[in-house]
């Protein structure tokens, strides 16, 4: 039989049309030799829930069905560079994770750990071997972007960071790993535009934090857009909005949050939290890194985490912008997803239990966005793990 679709013919760089204009003709083999077998919508490519050695992994659509549990994940990308040029510089291991490019065509493959190594969690999995492949993946994506630089893909701007991130198999509450590389104890949200932030500040009395000396609360959003040449920058929502009205007389604070605005724009930005970078400096809430290279946001981040008291003013960031946010404040992201045709924003880390209501949850039908194409999302009825995933930008559900 026909090879399926597989991981290693899905490519972020090839147009979706494309994709599809392949599949008519698996679908003619199918209907003439094996009609019988499955019905011609099960070889659709799609995101799909599946369990994986007693655990549930959301797979994306450039996974092939059925994908082995113990056989490593293997993807192409589009290559810049001929097949006779050097390819030393187009190469790179760290752990389990290769790239390579291919001899005599195009293209580079990327090969990712087998299936079972992504149950974090479950059954035999270890803490150890967990932050093994996390920072093996990390080291890699450095390489890729060092590769990117070098001119190795026929696309820019992290492109192929974030198609290789959108191939990682994970667990259903791990997806925003997939769409902006974000883990908990890494603390750090890459942003992507039309996230949102939003800063929210709390006053009370000069000199006073008690309950009884709280005088009320603002909060201001701010869109994560582009210029003309893709570069991140931020835009205000609306003006500050005081609880009461009469604290915009006296607010000397709320003013900082909107240098935001005089942020230059840059390829990337991230954002670190409080809660998990500098326990012991309680007057810090979060700050917003920028810099166009990665890997001096990486280096600058773990700057920040080493620092005991960490400011943009007390580290060395040349070639980088950054604001931190201090005082009794809370910045928190969004993302935008659709729910019934209704386009809305929903918490950062929302999972889909928290916006299905509880009778439409054996009904409601999902798509998510691989490369530039949304893709429906499969999942068995009576799977509860699919209320566990969380939701990322762009989703779109219905019931």
């Amino acid at each position: 039989m026909t090879r399926p679709v597989g991981a290693e013919n899905a490519n972020p760089f090839r147009s979706a049309r494309a994709l599809f204009l392949v599949l008519p003709h698996v679908f003619i083999f199918f209907l003439v030799g094996c009609a019988s077998r499955k019905p011609v919508s099960s070889i659709s490519p799609s995101y799909r829930l599946e369990s994986v050695d007693g655990g549930s992994l959301l797979l994306p659509p450039n996974i092939p069905a059925p994908q082995s549990p113990d056989a490593p994940v293997s993807l192409t990308l589009d290559s810049k560079r001929e097949a006779s040029a050097n390819r030393s510089t187009c190469t790179a291991s760290e752990g389990t994770f290769r790239m390579e490019q291919e001899p005599h065509t195009p293209h580079i493959r990327i090969v990712l750990p087998p299936l079972k190594e992504w149950l974090f969690g479950f059954q035999n999995s270890s803490g150890a071997k967990e932050n093994y492949t996390i920072e093996s993946l990390y080291a890699f994506l450095g390489d890729v972007d060092r590769a990117e630089d070098a001119g190795c893909f026929a696309a820019t701007n992290g492109e192929a960071r974030d198609y290789i991130l959108q191939s990682i198999p994970t667990r259903p509450s791990d997806s925003l790993f997939n769409a902006y590389g974000y883990r908990l104890e890494r603390s750090g949200v890459n942003l992507k535009p039309n996230l949102r932030l939003k800063v929210e500040r709390a006053y009370f009395r000069r000199g006073e934090d008690s309950v009884r000396n709280y005088l009320g609360v603002s909060d201001v959003l701010f869109d994560v857009t582009t210029n003309g040449e893709r570069m991140l920058r931020f835009q205000q929502v609306h003006a500050i909005q005081y609880s009461p009205a009469s604290l915009a007389q006296t607010d000397l604070e709320g003013s900082h949050d909107l240098a935001l605005l005089d942020l230059e724009a840059q390829r990337h930005y991230r954002v670190l939290f409080y809660t998990h970078q500098v326990p012991n400096d309680r007057n810090f809430a979060a700050a917003i890194i920028g810099t166009n290279d990665p890997a001096r946001l990486d280096q600058f981040e773990l700057a920040m985490r080493a620092d005991a008291g960490p400011s943009c003013e007390s580290s060395t960031h040349d070639g980088l912008e950054c604001l931190d946010f201090r005082g009794f404040v809370t910045v928190s992201v969004q993302v935008p997803v659709q729910l019934n045709g209704k386009a809305q924003f929903v918490d950062w880390g929302t999972k889909v239990k928290g916006v299905v209501p509880v009778k439409a949850r054996k009904s409601f039908k999902m798509q998510r966005r691989f490369a530039d194409a949304y893709y429906d999302l499969r999942f068995k009825r009576g799977d509860d793990s699919i209320l566990d995933l969380t939701l990322v930008g762009g989703d779109r559900l219905t019931w």
